[in-house]
């Protein structure tokens, strides 16, 4: 008998945590942030003039371009007014050493940072 009423117990308390789990996965899935940046690259990298960086933009949107050497300092800062679909930046070496930097594509809700390599 006791034993019975332990299995009992046992199966109304993880149901009970079952349904708390289902009620919090569906709270997290409605405030999860909308991705407006897709597909961010830059052609050619490493680059030894130049290099295009290309993205997708789900909506219309000012974007911030910057780049950034290892240290952290922004050595380049642009702000653009991305079109919904394909969008495309021209960076251009100017003065900058040969080394690795991070570029960053900045919406208002999202940031993707990556690698560039210059020559």
């Amino acid at each position: 008998m006791k034993k019975l009423l332990l299995i009992t117990f046992l199966l109304s308390l993880s149901f009970s945590f079952a349904q708390q789990k289902e009620r919090v996965d569906t709270v997290i899935k409605k405030n999860k942030p909308t991705t407006t940046l897709l597909s961010v690259s830059a052609y050619p990298n490493p680059l030894t003039i130049s290099t295009k960086v290309n993205f997708y933009s789900t909506k219309q949107q000012l974007i911030e371009f910057s780049v950034k050497n290892l240290v952290g300092k922004t050595v380049y800062n642009e702000r653009i007014n991305a079109k919904s679909g394909k969008n495309s930046i021209l960076f251009d070496r100017n003065d900058l050493s040969n080394g690795m930097y991070i570029y960053s594509v900045q919406s208002d809700s999202e940031i993707v940072s990556k690698r560039l390599v210059i020559r």
